[in-house]
């Protein structure tokens, strides 16, 4: 009994100390990488946001003049990589938290990652079904044995779940079976998608609790969504550890990371001009051409992103969207309910891609400004703020001081 009360006023202690990483402390190249996955992941968000799951990554279904060209860029250079990187970088956050010499105690982790939980079901039901943020508090939870292991043996391990998920998909391929209207991806859909989002708040909302059992039992557990998120932050914690997402290699690790990851580009992209899908099983080939492309991808504009920063490029701008992150996702599934629902300008189905490219570049234009103008003032982002002051039980100083700058 005398023992348990001891390791409890300890750990209340512990809890009581910590406190937000300071801004003087932070870390230029996490800021600065995460601003990025999170302003180009946008890119394709807004298409599903616009025009219903369908259109996520078919091209073909856009009719506008550039449309094709513009299509096939975003699934050659955007499409699977900056949310590949912003899952990466949330295990890198695990492990700096709890690996480095003094760690946050872990039920402050927990309490964090229970609020993400929070705020994602909110997200998932009020607001858009393609919520990325419970995976993130699920899996999260799931991470946090691993922090303790070698960068190396992170990074081994991360890339041998993703290859166990590539035969699995061969081997076992999943039948979801009837999936809920909001993530259906028949043509034939769009017509009824348009109606509920241009419809009733209610029917929007009952809409969005029908994808919930799809979204845990079919994408998250029999899906294997569990499995390949635990992979890439895994993956994420090791990169973190080994010092390739601080900056700390050497300039030639970096360039040769850029190469290696755009070279994993090419057979995408040939995949359509050297008419690859008449080959034998060619639906294996195409989704080995994904795999390489997406994290050929991440890895090249991760090692792009962090070698400029540590060559000596101050993105502010995009360090301050990193700082504001998860406030930054959060509105713009905000924007686009405004734009594209009948809570707004009801512009469901009606832009081309070349014309949600146009809202696109203005929205991350927005956040580049306004980022660095917020945090001139305020020491975190709004919903930054109230994460941290629920995950650490008061309310945390929001203004800046002289002292806090």
């Amino acid at each position: 009994m005398t023992s348990h009360s001891i390791s409890t006023s300890e750990l209340n202690a512990a809890t009581a100390q910590a406190a937000p990483t300071a801004v003087s402390a932070r870390i230029d190249s996490l800021d600065v990488l995460r601003g990025l996955a999170v302003l180009m992941i946008f890119v394709v968000n807004i298409k599903m946001m616009a025009s219903g799951y369908n259109h996520y990554g078919e091209r073909t279904l856009y009719t506008g003049e550039y449309d094709q060209a513009i299509g096939y860029l975003h699934n050659l250079f955007v499409h699977g990589k900056f949310v590949t990187i912003f899952t990466g970088l949330f295990g890198a956050g695990l492990a700096l938290l709890l690996a480095r010499e003094r760690p946050v105690p872990l039920p402050i982790v927990l309490r964090r990652l229970f609020w993400l939980g929070v705020f994602g079901s909110l997200h998932l039901v009020f607001i858009r079904e393609g919520d990325i943020l419970v995976k993130y508090a699920l899996v999260g939870v799931i991470a946090i044995p691993f922090v303790k292991m070698k960068g190396s043996s992170l990074v081994l391990l991360g890339v041998g779940g993703q290859a166990a998920l590539f035969v699995a998909s061969i081997l076992l391929p999943v039948d979801y079976g009837d999936e809920p209207l909001l993530w259906r991806s028949d043509p034939d859909m769009h017509l009824e998608v348009e109606r509920i989002m241009l419809g009733s708040i209610a029917g929007q909302i009952s809409a969005r609790l029908d994808t919930v059992q799809f979204y845990f039992v079919d994408l998250f557990l029999r899906g294997r969504g569990w499995l390949g998120a635990l992979s890439i932050m895994m993956m994420g914690m090791g990169l973190f550890k080994i010092g390739f997402l601080t900056g700390k290699l050497s300039p030639k690790t970096y360039l040769v990371s850029v190469a290696a990851g755009a070279i994993c580009l090419v057979p995408l992209a040939l995949y359509t001009p050297l008419h690859w899908g008449g080959l034998p099983n060619a639906d294996i080939v195409l989704n080995g051409a994904w795999k390489l492309n997406q994290f050929g991808g991440a890895l090249a504009w991760s090692a792009l992103t962090v070698g400029l920063v540590s060559f000596g490029w101050k993105a502010h701008a995009l360090s301050a969207a990193g700082r504001m992150a998860f406030t930054i996702y959060i509105l713009q599934s905000v924007i686009g309910l405004l734009l594209f629902s009948s809570l707004g300008l009801g512009l469901f189905g009606q832009l081309s891609l070349g014309e949600l490219t146009i809202v696109t570049i203005i929205t991350i234009a927005f956040f580049l400004i306004a980022s660095p103008l917020w945090l001139s003032r305020f020491r975190f982002g709004p919903l930054e703020w109230v994460w941290r002051s629920l995950t650490y039980g008061r309310r945390q100083p929001l203004l800046r001081t002289p002292k806090s700058a």
